[in-house]
């Protein structure tokens, strides 16, 4: 078992930890392993409905499938993780990562999103510096990667703060099925063709994110090859 896939599982067993405590201005955030909870299930049933149109794949949603895909895509995945954002001790977030690619000894951030109720200047780009340092940190990682729509400016200005930097894109279409539609690469596409929407593919580096990492007070908890949580 690879370094990450083993610190993947301590985290999942230790299911009540605080795995990032961070202090901002007089507020406290909080970062816990996602649950199965009803205001878990909520809450991530509105931000998935909400940025719909972010997202690769649309498909009809229920808070009944919202908790499977919590059981079945996260918990039971030994591939992802994913974190709820507490502020304050309310739940206002999320994000998390995974697929970790051995080539490169790196993984992707995804799930990235905030109750827009939530009306804390900065609080996002906060908590995605330090959990970016945490990654690589605790997954000894040498890059992490990332998609999102190019039309979704508001994000890449929060990434590009923490040190992102845009190494291609890629010309998608929406693809229909049965049950769901897919933002889809568009094979052998020509620059002469009109895409209907691109992904940026994105990437950070250690040395990138700490140029723009100033002090921010965090703790988390450590986990040792040897731990049996």
């Amino acid at each position: 078992m690879s370094l990450f896939h083993h610190k993947l599982k301590q985290i999942k067993k230790n299911k009540n930890g605080k795995h990032i405590i961070i202090k901002f201005d007089s507020n406290e955030i909080i970062l816990k392993l996602v649950d199965t909870s009803e205001d878990t299930v909520n809450l991530l049933y509105r931000l998935r409905k909400k940025y719909r149109n972010m997202f690769a794949t649309d498909f009809h949603m229920t808070k009944e499938k919202t908790k499977e895909w919590i059981n079945e895509l996260i918990l039971e995945n030994p591939e992802r993780v994913l974190f709820i954002i507490y502020l304050n001790n309310t739940k206002i977030g999320c994000i998390g990562h995974g697929s970790f690619d051995e080539k490169n000894n790196s993984s992707q951030l995804d799930n990235m999103m905030k109750d827009p109720t939530c009306k804390i200047s900065g609080i996002m780009t906060v908590v995605e510096k330090v959990y970016l340092n945490w990654m690589f940190d605790f997954f000894n990682l040498s890059k992490i990667t990332g998609y999102l729509f190019s039309d979704n400016e508001r994000m890449m200005n929060i990434h590009k703060e923490c040190g992102w930097v845009l190494v291609g894109d890629v010309p998608i279409k929406k693809n229909s099925y049965d049950d769901c539609t897919r933002w889809e690469e568009i094979k052998n596409f020509s620059n002469n063709e009109n895409a209907e929407r691109y992904f940026n593919i994105i990437e950070i580096r250690k040395e990138n994110l700490m140029k723009n990492f100033n002090k921010i007070e965090y703790e988390s908890q450590r986990y040792f090859m040897g731990d049996h949580l």
